[in-house]
């Protein structure tokens, strides 16, 4: 199947997730503020794009390994669910709505940890400037 080319697959990605933000619209509301608008990213649209079914892109995404196709399927679910929290936490999108999104496309700790998330950096301060 050409989509599992992870270089095809990954442009098709993209090329879903620059569609939802070329949607993206200024809207002034009633009370002055302005606020901005656009098709947000679902895991029903992204399988819609990639004319790839849902399970599968769950499945694919939650198995994780060192799969270059599995762990784009995991790094788009992970932008998805950002995407929702975000959207939710700035109030542009209902808790019920949101809620129901995060839950079909699962919880955070169902998914593979991308490679940044897997490191440990350790920061230290030389408040003294002992060090120089």
């Amino acid at each position: 199947m050409e989509s599992s080319k992870p270089k095809n697959l990954k442009s098709k990605m993209e090329a879903y997730f620059a569609a939802c933000d070329a949607t993206a619209e200024r809207v002034t509301l009633k009370n002055g503020s302005v606020t901005i608008r656009q098709t947000p990213y679902t895991l029903a649209g992204l399988s819609e794009h990639l004319a790839i079914p849902q399970g599968e892109i769950l499945t694919k995404g939650r198995r994780g390994g060192d799969g270059a196709e599995c762990k784009l399927y995991a790094d788009a679910l992970r932008r998805i669910g950002r995407y929702i929290v975000e959207h939710a936490l700035l109030g542009e999108l209902q808790y019920s709505v949101a809620a129901k999104l995060l839950e079909e496309l699962g919880t955070g700790e169902k998914l593979p940890p991308s490679e940044e998330d897997r490191r440990i950096v350790i920061v230290l301060e030389d408040k003294e400037g002992w060090g120089e």
